[in-house]
């Protein structure tokens, strides 16, 4: 009996073993680290080792915790940054504008700190434009870029209907300004949530998204839809763009972004929603393990 004991307790303790050694790299194991941009502390995260850095860039209302389950894909592969953006995550909230420029600049500042050369810039929703800005500052054809679901606007060149597409998006970005702020962030979350989205990602949108202080917040959206965020030129850096195929998406979505990335291949997913990275990982995570290998 006692040998029988001895046997289980060996077996359980393997078990234990491997399951803690299996988990030892998740990103909430993760040292965090700091820099400081416009006196304010901005966090992130650095693992792994290689010749490619991928830097992963979060959306609005988000944190560095989007890309968990690509950083458990990668994270024995590459060298990995993730980026907490000012006014996000673990990163300082201070009395500051928060902007794309500025999303832009810490991204920068890091991808100098961390002295890495031609990285794969991985944005999803907001981080898109945060990401055109960054290669802008970078100025270099060499780095490879990632759209994931990212948020694009083509603001007309027509004078009328220029001032029409502005009034609209600024309609849209008030709603995340004044007393209705958290009932219309809650609205909008939901919008991001279906049936098959799976329960681990539909509370990660809703605790998470929903504590996105308002004049962050506001001031984020408003930023994202101001026309000069929104050049008309081409980024002839290597791009891959990934959406979800949903009843909202624009017919001409491929076509628009091809006018601002000329070397670009794109790509829809069914049965997914703005969040695919998280509720698809292994079928985006292939998508990416081939853009960056090829």
């Amino acid at each position: 009996m006692q040998n029988i004991i001895l046997k289980l307790s060996a077996i359980f303790l393997l078990i234990f073993i491997t399951f803690c050694n299996s988990n030892q790299n998740a990103l909430d194991n993760v040292t965090s680290s700091y820099f400081t941009l416009n006196n304010s502390r901005i966090h992130y995260k650095e693992f792994g080792q290689g010749q490619k850095t991928l830097i992963f860039i979060h959306g609005w209302g988000c944190d560095l915790n989007v890309w968990k389950y690509q950083f458990d894909y990668f994270k024995n592969k590459h060298h990995i940054v993730l980026i907490d953006l000012p006014g996000y995550g673990q990163s300082n909230k201070t009395e500051q504008e928060y902007t794309i420029n500025l999303f832009a600049k810490s991204v920068s500042e890091l991808i100098n700190n961390l002295e890495i050369t031609n990285p794969v810039l991985i944005a999803h929703s907001m981080g898109l434009p945060i990401t055109i800005e960054v290669t802008k500052q970078l100025n270099t054809e060499n780095t490879r870029l990632v759209n994931i679901d990212g948020v694009y606007f083509d603001f007309p060149t027509d004078s009328l209907e220029n001032v029409q597409y502005k009034e609209a998006l600024n309609e849209f970005a008030n709603l995340f300004n004044g007393e209705n702020y958290k009932q219309n962030v809650e609205k909008f979350c939901s919008g991001f949530i279906t049936e098959e989205t799976p329960k681990e990602v539909s509370d990660y949108i809703i605790s998470t998204m929903t504590k996105t202080p308002e004049r962050i917040g506001y001031q984020s959206m408003k930023s994202l839809v101001d026309e000069n965020n929104w050049d008309k030129k081409t980024i002839n850096n290597q791009t891959i763009a990934i959406y979800a195929k949903i009843p909202e998406l624009l017919p001409e979505n491929e076509s628009v972004l091809k006018k601002k990335f000329s070397n670009m291949s794109y790509i829809e997913l069914d049965s997914v929603n703005h969040f695919l990275m998280m509720e698809k990982p292994k079928k985006v995570n292939e998508i990416l393990e081939h853009f960056i290998e090829k």
